[in-house]
C-alpha cells in the first residue's frame, strides 16, 4: 500500500520581539506590510537562509501581522512554499523602526535547485513538440513522471530533486516536479495539500485553458513500480470526482470542468489533432461512455454476443450499466445467441455508477 506522505511546513516561529533604543544601519528598508512581503519572497526565491530587514512601517502592530506577511509571501510560489522546511524570525524595535531577522532550513539547497531546473529544460526539450497545446503537454509531463519516477516505499525522498535525481519520491516530490515541469512548459498549475485514508497527501492542480483539473501523478504510478505502466485514474479530474478518496481544506480555484465533455468538444473543434484526442479519449477510458461501447440490459448484452459470432470472434468487451444483475443476465443473454459452448468473464468496477467493465470470451457448439 501506497502511505501518505507529506511534510507540512514546520514553521518554528520563534516570534522574539525585544525593544531597543538605537539605530543601525541595514541590507534592506521596506515602509509596508505588502513590500515587507515582497522582500521576503525575494529572500525566499534566493534561498537565502539568513536575512535581515529593516522595516518603518509602523513596528507595534508588526507582530501580529508576522505570520500572514511570512504565509503571503510563501504562497506567491508554491515551490518555494514546500520546499521550505522551517523558519523562526526575531523582531528588535527602536523609535519607529524594528529589525527583522530570519533563518530559514530548505528541504532543497540552491545548488539541487538549479540541477532541477536544468533537468526540467531538457526534459521538456524531449517530450515537448512544436505547436503542442496545453493538452498535449499535460499527457506527456504526466507520462514522463509516472514512467521516470517510482513511490519511495522507504518514505525517506521529499524533493523534485531526489525525483530526479534519485528516481524516487513520495507525493510531495511528484508535486513539486510536475509543478516545475508544467510550470516551465506554460501550464499554470497549483500545489494542492490534502489527505487521503493513510495520511497527509499532495497532488496538483492544472489549468488547462481557462479550465482547473485535479491531476496526482503519485496516485497515477503502480506500487510496487512496474516499468511501462501508465495509469490514468487520477487524471484531470473534477473536485467531486477527486473527493471519492481525496480531501482537502485549504482554498483553491474550483475545479467543476468534465475532462470527458472538454474532449468531446476538442473532438469538433480541432480535427488536426484528432487523433491525440482520440488515443488520449482511450487511455483515459472516456470512450466506454459513449452508446457504441455500452450495453443496457440482456437484449443488448444479446446482440454483443451475434455480432461478434457474425465478425468469426469468440471476445468482446463492453461496458454494462448493470453491474448488480451481470449473472442472470449474461446467462440469459448466452442462451438467446444461440449455439455458444461455454463463456468466461471478468469485469471490474466502472465509476460509481454501478456499471462494469465486462470481458466477455465465448466458444461455439460444433
Amino acid at each position: 500500500m501506497r502511505a501518505a506522505m507529506l511534510l507540512l511546513i514546520a514553521a518554528a516561529l520563534f516570534a522574539l520581539e525585544l525593544k531597543y533604543e538605537f539605530v543601525t544601519a541595514d541590507s534592506s528598508a521596506v515602509s509596508s506590510p505588502s513590500s515587507l512581503e515582497q522582500e521576503i519572497y525575494r529572500h525566499l526565491s534566493e534561498q537565502s537562509r539568513e536575512f535581515t530587514v529593516t522595516y518603518t512601517g509602523g513596528q507595534s502592530a508588526l507582530s501580529g501581522q508576522m505570520p500572514q506577511i511570512i504565509q503571503a509571501a510563501m504562497a506567491k510560489d508554491d515551490y518555494i512554499a514546500y520546499i521550505v522546511d522551517s523558519y523562526q524570525y526575531s523582531i528588535q524595535s527602536w523609535s519607529q523602526r524594528a529589525k527583522i531577522k530570519m533563518v530559514i532550513e530548505y528541504r532543497e539547497s540552491i545548488e539541487q535547485t538549479a540541477y532541477v531546473d536544468a533537468r526540467v529544460a531538457t526534459v521538456l526539450a524531449e517530450i515537448i513538440e512544436p505547436g503542442m497545446n496545453a493538452h498535449q503537454k499535460v499527457k506527456a509531463i504526466h507520462d514522463w513522471i509516472v514512467l521516470n519516477v517510482a513511490y519511495d516505499e522507504s518514505l525517506q525522498s521529499y524533493t523534485a530533486y531526489e525525483a530526479l535525481s534519485n528516481g524516487q519520491a513520495v507525493c510531495q516530490g511528484y508535486s513539486l516536479l510536475a509543478y516545475k515541469l508544467l510550470r516551465a512548459a506554460d501550464v499554470p498549475n497549483r500545489i494542492v495539500e490534502g489527505t487521503v485514508d493513510t495520511g497527509n497527501h499532495a497532488w496538483n492542480l492544472v489549468n488547462v485553458n481557462g479550465a482547473w483539473y485535479h491531476l496526482d501523478t503519485t496516485w497515477d504510478d503502480p506500487v510496487p513500480d512496474r516499468p511501462g505502466e501508465v495509469s490514468y485514474a487520477y487524471y484531470l479530474k473534477t473536485d467531486a470526482a477527486m473527493r471519492r478518496d481525496h480531501g482537502w481544506t485549504r482554498s483553491y480555484p474550483a475545479a467543476t470542468t468534465t475532462y470527458a465533455d472538454t474532449l468531446a468538444q476538442l473532438q469538433t473543434n480541432d480535427a488536426e489533432r484528432g487523433a491525440f484526442y482520440e488515443t488520449l479519449e482511450r487511455d483515459l477510458g472516456l470512450h466506454w461512455l459513449k452508446s457504441e461501447h455500452i450495453a443496457t440490459d440482456p437484449d443488448t448484452l444479446t446482440g454483443r454476443i451475434r455480432d461478434a459470432i457474425a465478425q468469426g470472434e469468440h471476445s468482446f468487451k463492453v461496458r454494462y450499466l448493470r453491474g448488480d444483475q451481470l449473472k442472470a443476465d449474461i446467462d440469459q443473454a448466452m442462451r438467446a445467441a444461440g449455439g455458444v459452448a461455454s463463456y468466461e468473464l471478468s469485469y471490474q468496477d466502472y465509476g460509481d455508477d454501478g456499471s462494469i467493465l465486462l470481458d466477455v470470451t465465448f466458444t461455439m457448439h460444433p
